[in-house]
């Protein structure tokens, strides 16, 4: 059970209820989502998933929602194609080149949790009466790997 299932009886019923409701009639909710107080609203989709099992009955997707954040009115924009350029069989090779050389054998392992590291320097910072923590580097961030 998570933790805000304690604050309001009833909410994993809901949620479940909810969740079949959506599946059955292959529908979508839309909902005005705040992440944090003092943080301005956005309208989300919540996009149901069923449950997938494979032959094993070994869970392969959990039963949920996906948030989709949607665009504001200014951030839609028409763009005028003028013409389809098709990529050229050598530009069809380098790409999938590329491809080939971003995949990599997931291993948990091998990132740190970011906030955790952070929590453990901060310790670090308070046994050794530091007058700051160092930052800890969060390698999973998108901001990261376009440096």
């Amino acid at each position: 059970t998570d933790q805000y299932s304690l604050y309001f009886a009833g909410s994993t019923t809901l949620f479940n209820a909810l969740l079949m409701k959506c599946l059955e009639r292959e529908v979508m909710a839309l909902c005005r989502y705040t992440a944090r107080r003092n943080t301005p609203p956005r309208f989300v989709a919540l996009v149901p998933q069923e449950e997938e099992v494979d032959e094993q009955k070994v869970q392969i997707a959990p039963p949920g929602f996906h948030i989709i954040f949607l665009p504001y009115a200014d951030d839609k924009r028409n763009v005028d194609f003028t013409e389809k350029v098709p990529a050229s069989r050598e530009q069809v090779d380098k790409m999938k080149e590329i491809i080939q050389k971003l995949r990599f054998k997931y291993r948990t392992d091998s990132f740190e949790n970011p906030v955790l590291q952070q929590h453990f320097r901060n310790l670090e910072a308070l046994a050794l009466a530091m007058m700051e923590p160092e930052q800890a580097e969060d390698l999973t961030s998108e901001n990261y790997w376009w440096v």
